[in-house]
């Protein structure tokens, strides 16, 4: 019952926040008899409240997935901060592309393909770890992916986010999620059996931090702030006991609003060229005019 309850209770809270930054990055948690469990988790820059959660492989699907939960909640774009992993570049291009149909050079040749481009209000960025040989990490090279180091700098001061392109909030998350949960430590020896108990175990804690757990980094004065109070979903720091009693219902509406909302963002604005229709022009017809940017329908 844990499990429904806290996915419910995540996935009905902290709608229209105001995030100035995400971090993202998976992490991978050892099964018997010899599986994997990866999980994806998105951070809000500032708050450090968990926005996105999702289980499953090391894709561009899953990647996008995630993207699609942190842009479904937010008001906006927030900075996106991801390692080095190619997925997410293209995941963001499925969920926030506009379609660009440049112009044809000259009146002889194939008109050019329409592609997928990146919004002028995205920002990302990557933090890439370069190791030797032998294991231990040698360099950190950072690098913008959608926005040049000038309007990096510009928007890293404009959003109080400091002057570094960096993804420690992240990993520090990680490092009090694996003191939680057993299964995700590195080398150990407390294996799962069910794949289902190791995801209640993950929300149960993701509802515990969000609420329950103050963050040392958030006080204020003497005051201590949870990380769902400091994105503005409560006024106050909530008590075991006050969770565990907190009504739960699962809201019809919002359900089927956040669905939608989901499967519109999933869906690509320029569907790839398998699933696109070859059509000819007719002789007479005029075609469409070229040059023209189309956004994503809203």
């Amino acid at each position: 019952m844990a499990t429904p309850r806290a996915q419910t209770h995540h996935q009905q809270v902290g709608w229209d926040v105001d995030v100035p930054g995400v971090q993202l990055d998976e992490a991978h948690s050892q099964l018997r008899p010899q599986q994997v469990e990866l999980l994806h988790t998105a951070v809000a820059m500032g708050s450090w409240v968990l926005l996105g959660v999702d289980f499953g492989p090391r894709t561009q699907d899953t990647a996008a997935v995630l993207i699609a939960q942190v842009v479904a909640r937010v008001r906006q774009l927030p900075l996106f901060l991801t390692d080095g992993w190619k997925a997410y570049t293209a995941a963001l291009l499925q969920v926030v592309g506009v379609v660009s149909r440049p112009r044809r050079r000259g009146t002889v040749g194939r008109k050019p393909k329409p592609r997928l481009v990146a919004p002028k209000t995205l920002f990302y960025a990557q933090v890439v770890k370069v190791r030797n040989k032998a294991g231990p990490m040698v360099e950190v090279r950072r690098r913008g992916v959608f926005g040049g180091p000038r309007r990096w700098r510009k928007q890293l001061r404009l959003r109080q986010r400091g002057e570094t392109i960096q993804t420690a909030f992240m990993e520090r998350w990680y490092g009090t999620l694996r003191g939680l949960v057993a299964p995700l430590r590195r080398r150990t020896r407390c294996l799962s059996w069910d794949r289902s108990r190791q995801r209640g175990r993950v929300w149960l804690m993701v509802s515990l931090y969000n609420f329950v757990m103050p963050h040392k980094s958030l006080r204020q004065g003497r005051t201590s702030r949870t990380p769902a109070m400091a994105i503005g979903l409560t006024a106050h720091v909530w008590s075991s006991r006050e969770y565990i009693w907190l009504p739960v219902h699962a809201d019809p509406g919002l359900t089927t609003q956040m669905d939608e909302r989901m499967t519109h963002l999933l869906t690509p604005a320029l569907p790839p060229p398998s699933a696109r229709p070859q059509t000819k022009s007719l002789p007479g017809e005029t075609p469409e005019a070229e040059g023209a940017t189309q956004p994503k329908a809203a």
